[in-house]
């Protein structure tokens, strides 16, 4: 279960309930709003989400997190405690080169800090950055710097063999060895980003590059259990691909936090952010297509919508079916289980359980996640096959 974001940023400052609670109450007085009770259980049942604070207590938390006071009466409760997470850049900087650079910056050092325990989007930033990627994909075109430093010879290529290397060494390198890596490589390519060391020519491949790396974060990351890390890097991806001029593949990375909030189950943000690719490519390739309908398909099975999954299903087989003939890339294994769950298809997805978790290589939090989800199915032959092989990978 996520962590609440009031909990997670006193968590990161290193204070405890009571201290906290002290600290709400003295800010609350010196704003002139009156005296509160400093209880350590008062702020628990905020972070359990049992109660939601006082305006005035808000603003006092919004004080000492330096939050203006018009984000805490736009955004509501608990909403505005993302920008007090630093998740400013991912969510409010606009969709163009310096906000792509904002957001690779932020997230290299979230990622040197420690890493995120709640999902970055949530409430109205689901629907914000849902129109915000409709409109950057209709003028998407690739970013032109104006840095005085040029690219140094070969550095692009350099780059590109790096991140290569990386995409091959997912086969047989652990994911809880890769991710550093992918992370280190991440925070060089912001550097040659940042430091303007690339001229206009340059800047998409560049760009497409730093999306790739944070992409494979974004996979690594799930694949150790870090759902909310894994949001984070495929919003930077997402942006870094935009400003590269390919929204195509940012209309990808978008669905990897379609995946992500899929997995936290809130099949509504899911949709929201599937819907905005799909209407704003109009046309996307067949592989693009497949996971849009896959990922689309588990929302309506989670919420009960069958008719709609069924279509989202058919539709996402046409588009496999292309793919199958010769085109690039397939899905996940372990995304098309998944989608099989959802529609209630247990034999398909015991058939295709073991080898996607073997060849995905999976932590063992992630396995736990599967025999739950198999476990909620019931105990048929094919269910109990499967779940002695999740237990016998962990």
């Amino acid at each position: 279960m996520m962590q609440h974001p009031l909990a997670a940023l006193r968590a990161s400052a290193g204070i405890t309930h009571p201290a906290y609670a002290r600290l709400v109450a003295d800010t609350h007085a010196e704003l002139g709003y009156g005296p509160m009770a400093a209880r350590r259980e008062k702020v628990s049942r905020w972070e359990s989400g049992g109660t939601v604070p006082e305006l005035t207590a808000q603003l006092a938390i919004a004080h000492i997190h330096q939050v203006p006071e018009h984000e805490v009466r736009r955004l509501g409760w608990p909403h505005w405690l993302h920008l007090a997470a630093g998740d400013s850049a991912l969510l409010t900087r606009p969709w163009d080169h310096s906000g792509a650079i904002e957001a690779l910056r932020a997230e290299v050092q979230r990622a040197d800090r420690h890493g995120p325990s709640h999902l970055a989007l949530s409430g109205p930033f689901v629907h914000a950055l849902a129109e915000q990627w409709r409109t950057a994909a209709k003028r998407s075109t690739p970013a032109r710097a104006t840095g005085a430093h040029r690219t140094l010879a070969g550095t692009t290529e350099w780059a590109r063999a790096r991140v290569e290397g990386l995409g091959r060494m997912t086969r047989t390198v652990s994911p809880a060895v890769l991710y550093p890596a992918a992370r280190s490589d991440l925070s060089l390519l912001t550097t040659f980003l940042s430091g303007a060391s690339y001229d206009s020519r340059t800047s998409g491949p560049l760009f497409l590059l730093a999306a790739r790396v944070a992409s494979l974060c974004a996979g690594l990351a799930i694949s150790l259990g870090e759902t909310a890390g894994a949001e984070r890097h495929y919003l930077v991806a997402a942006r870094a691909a935009m400003v590269a001029g390919k929204p195509e593949i940012s209309a990808a990375y978008l669905a990897g936090v379609a995946y992500t909030h899929l997995l936290e189950g809130k099949p509504q943000d899911a949709l929201c952010l599937i819907d905005a690719a799909q209407s704003a490519l109009h046309r996307p390739g067949h592989h693009v297509a497949a996971i849009l309908h896959l990922l689309g398909a588990r929302a309506h099975a989670l919420l009960g919508e069958a008719a709609s999954c069924t279509r989202s299903l058919d539709r996402a087989g046409a588009a496999l079916a292309v793919v199958a003939t010769g085109h690039r890339g397939k899905p996940c294994p372990l995304q098309v289980v998944e989608m099989h769950l959802a529609a209630g298809e247990v034999a398909a997805a015991a058939h295709g359980a073991g080898p996607a978790v073997s060849l995905c290589d999976v932590s063992a939090k992630v396995i736990r996640r599967y025999e739950e989800r198999f476990a909620a199915h019931g105990t048929g032959a094919d269910g109990e096959k499967t779940y002695g092989r999740l237990v016998a990978r962990r």
